[in-house]
């Protein structure tokens, strides 16, 4: 195999207009970002890799201010977008320019769908189908420094420079094992998982909170507008969440409801600035809280697995993994441990609902399992739930 070597820089938005007219052409591009969010919420956009598959090209977002060519041409659906480990590419697109690329092939994605590695890094891949061992020094490096230096020029353009050939070699094997379709529905579910931020709908980001068994429906009612409250300050200050408030001190303020600035203050870390700052607007959401209906309260979030639901779960994930090998697949990617969890969950309901077991039809399928998964998986998983 050989890499497209060299690269040219690209930071005037004419020149980046007109590459853009051309690229349009291209059946594929191989994309990659390189950003910087170590102080803020949002990504920094901080270098755009590109290569055609005959050149590499360095586009400098921080000199560059036209970008509707660009724009269209990544959400042009004839032009296939190719990443490696594309989920925070896709985001940072989305912050930086407003659209999230489409269609996307993820060739990390790829190769687990071909057994060939699941979270396989682009460093391991290269070697996988090349050989060659790609430098990694510059991974955690200034990129929003100008000048770049040729070393971080160098490893930038290295990181898609593999990409169009390692694209074509695993869509072949894709196509050969017939799993095409099943790698198009990947990349559609990838550009559907930036569907929240794009909508801007926090209501149920509480639920990632793990010990929220542990609460009440007026205490989860709680958690979940101090989630929101959280999370739409650090967009709106662009600073991480754990610079408004950490997880710990979320969960402690939900679980004990403080009703005066003295009682929030003995909540463990808070600074006296943020309860000079932020106090008054929390007690009064904790107060709104108090003031809601029965009927607005979030319901009772799910209780630790009993141990025959342990039982059930442990063997639906061996028939996970046997089912992989069956298909030439990394089992991580044919269900994750929360997938099946959901789905057993959704049974439960189903069975306590109905008062008998359930048949497919009356359960709600997750959405990581439906597309080519149902048919695949999905009943005999229920087979195992039901048993």
């Amino acid at each position: 195999m050989q890499s497209v070597t060299g690269y040219t820089q690209v930071t005037d938005g004419q020149a980046l207009a007109e590459l853009c007219r051309h690229w349009q052409q291209r059946p594929f591009l191989a994309f990659d970002t390189e950003f910087i969010r170590t102080n803020t919420f949002y990504p920094k956009m901080a270098l755009i890799q590109v290569c055609d598959g005959s050149a590499n090209f360095l586009i400098d977002p921080l000199s560059i201010g036209q970008w509707e060519e660009f724009k269209a041409l990544i959400i042009n659906p004839e032009v296939t977008k190719v990443f490696h480990s594309c989920s925070e590419d896709l985001l940072v697109f989305l912050s930086f320019l407003g659209v999230v690329p489409s269609p996307v092939f993820d060739t990390q994605i790829a190769s687990a769908l071909l057994n060939e590695g699941f979270g396989l890094s682009y460093q391991n891949l290269v070697r996988q189908k090349t050989g060659l061992e790609l430098p990694k020094g510059e991974t955690r490096s200034d990129w929003l420094q100008r000048p770049l230096t040729p070393e971080q020029l160098d490893y930038a353009a290295l990181d898609v420079a593999y990409l169009p050939e390692i694209y074509q070699l695993l869509q072949a094997l894709l196509e050969k094992q017939g799993k095409s379709d099943w790698m198009r529905e990947e990349g559609e579910r990838l550009t559907h998982g930036c569907d929240a931020e794009i909508k801007a709908d926090f209501s149920d980001y509480y639920l990632n909170f793990k010990n929220a068994w542990q609460l009440n429906r007026v205490q989860l009612a709680a958690l979940q507008k101090l989630v929101i409250w959280r999370e739409e300050k650090a967009r709106k200050r662009d600073r991480p969440k754990s610079w408004i408030i950490d997880d710990q001190q979320v969960f402690a303020i939900a679980r004990n409801r403080p009703e005066t600035l003295q009682q929030l203050s003995a909540i463990a870390g808070l600074s006296p600035k943020f309860l000079k700052h932020e106090g008054e607007a929390l007690l009064q959401l904790l107060q709104a809280v108090a003031g809601m209906p029965e009927s607005a309260l979030p319901a009772l979030t799910r209780q630790p697995l009993s141990a025959g639901q342990k039982k059930k779960l442990k063997a639906a994930q061996s028939y996970i993994e046997e089912k992989a090998a069956v298909l030439t697949m990394a089992p991580e990617l044919l269900a994750r441990k929360k997938t099946l969890l959901a789905l057993l969950y959704s049974c439960l309901d189903a069975k306590a609902r109905l008062g008998t077991i359930p048949d497919s039809e009356q359960i709600t399928i997750p959405e990581d399992l439906q597309g080519w998964r149902r048919p695949v998986i999905v009943a005999d998983l229920l087979a195992i739930f039901a048993a």
